[in-house]
């Protein structure tokens, strides 16, 4: 995978994985006490990283990506598992196998371009 490609293709993920968490908030869960303000949070942080990947090649964007995804991930299945502030989630449904599907790509494609950053600039370090 290009880094460029890498990135965009991260950029995209991680940017759809922020605005379904926003339309999942203004559908139903506004209405939660306090995971819906998380959903909002998660909507912003998603969409503004997305945004920093494209002009940027920067590793630590890049590994906050995958962060992103990867914790968000961790909380679906906390909030399906025991629940998240008083808040169970069911594990299936079509928006959750949506958002878990981007965000599982996210998160590969993040671990993806983080490595191949570090590979590039192993071989810029290495020329004479």
């Amino acid at each position: 995978m290009s880094v460029v490609f890498g990135r965009i293709a991260t950029a995209l993920l991680v940017a759809a994985a922020g605005a379904i968490h926003l339309y999942l908030w203004f559908d139903y869960f506004h209405r939660v006490h306090t995971v819906g303000v998380l959903f909002l949070v998660n909507a912003a942080v998603g969409l503004v990283l997305g945004a920093a990947l494209l002009p940027r090649r920067s590793v630590v964007v890049s590994a906050a990506a995958g962060g992103y995804a990867v914790t968000t991930l961790a909380a679906f299945v906390v909030s399906t598992r025991w629940g998240l502030f008083g808040y169970r989630e069911r594990f299936w449904g079509s928006w959750q196998e949506a958002a878990g599907a981007v965000e599982l790509a996210a998160a590969l494609a993040a671990s993806l371009l983080v490595g191949a950053s570090a590979k590039a600039r192993r071989a810029v370090s290495c020329e004479p």
